[in-house]
């Protein structure tokens, strides 16, 4: 297994999402825990050697970064290093620009 690094700013941009879930889409505190919890979870799988495809989306794609996404909303853009990797950014997929 490899280490995966995620830098504080991704951790906030978790936990914005966190209150974006109770706020805006009305789950309750119980639901968006659960999500975040899937999603902390998913991140910290990608310490499997198994790397995703180059993003498609092109400010990724041009860092050389790789995508994985979750639950078919969220993608998380990573950098492949000898000892693990970084999660560099994140963004709902509705943002994104091809």
């Amino acid at each position: 297994m490899r280490e995966v690094v995620i830098p504080y700013y991704l951790w906030s941009k978790i936990g914005e999402i966190s209150r974006y879930l109770i706020d805006e889409l009305k789950l309750s505190e119980k639901a968006a825990e659960v999500r975040i919890k899937r999603m902390e979870g998913f991140v910290t799988s990608l310490s499997n050697p198994a790397d995703y495809a180059l993003c498609r989306f092109k400010k990724w794609r041009e860092l050389g970064y790789r995508c994985a996404v979750f639950e078919k909303n969220w993608v998380f853009a990573y950098e492949v290093f000898e000892d693990g990797i970084i999660i560099r950014d994140m963004s709902h997929t509705a943002t994104l620009d091809e």
